[in-house]
């Protein structure tokens, strides 16, 4: 599939490392296997690349959620987020991909988590709901000025159905930022 996008003439691909941190993998009794599946993933993306597309480390919400909702602290949430960073970063990805982010805190988290070990792109992408909003209710603008504070590298919106709902977001994004804005349906 990824040679297929990259024939297709994709000039990035993601390493399929979505959900490949501590706390996803644990729910399967495989928390200690975060470095070994993330270079085994990333090699296999390289070679399927060909060296004629980049290669972006793939990062999830890491299914821990912080109070009232859970009972993970910001700190856990970020070290969690910094492990799979690291495992990425030692496998060589040309930048970070941290989608599908439903939650303003836990996009910190993992942006400061990647931070901590990296200094390579990192791109945000949210998914909403109907409305416009995160699935946690934040507001989209909010989210863009917090993590450009961070010194994010894109901002945008992933997983989103409704493509006159993510055009006029990116819209009202755009006015707000000079940053790489993405649009991943």
């Amino acid at each position: 599939l990824q040679r297929r996008y990259v024939e297709a003439g994709s000039q990035a691909i993601l390493a399929p490392t979505f959900g490949a941190n501590r706390a996803s993998l644990g729910k399967y009794g495989l928390a200690d296997k975060v470095r070994e599946y993330t270079l085994a993933l990333v090699r296999l993306s390289r070679e399927a690349s060909g060296g004629r597309a980049l290669v972006g480390g793939d990062m999830s919400p890491c299914g821990l959620a912080l109070p009232p909702v859970g009972t993970a602290t910001f700190d856990e949430l970020m070290e969690v987020f910094a492990e799979q960073a690291a495992a990425l970063e030692e496998a060589g990805v040309d930048f970070f991909a941290l989608e599908t982010q439903i939650s303003l805190a836990e996009a910190r988290a993992a942006v400061l988590g990647v931070r901590s070990v990296s200094s390579r792109p990192v791109l945000v992408s949210f998914t909403c709901g109907p409305t416009g909003r995160t699935l946690y209710g934040g507001d989209l603008r909010g989210a863009l000025l917090s993590l450009s504070e961070l010194g994010i590298d894109g901002f945008g919106l992933n997983c989103v159905g409704d493509l006159t709902l993510l055009r006029y977001t990116l819209m009202d994004l755009a006015a707000m930022t000079g940053l790489p804005l993405i649009a991943k349906p």
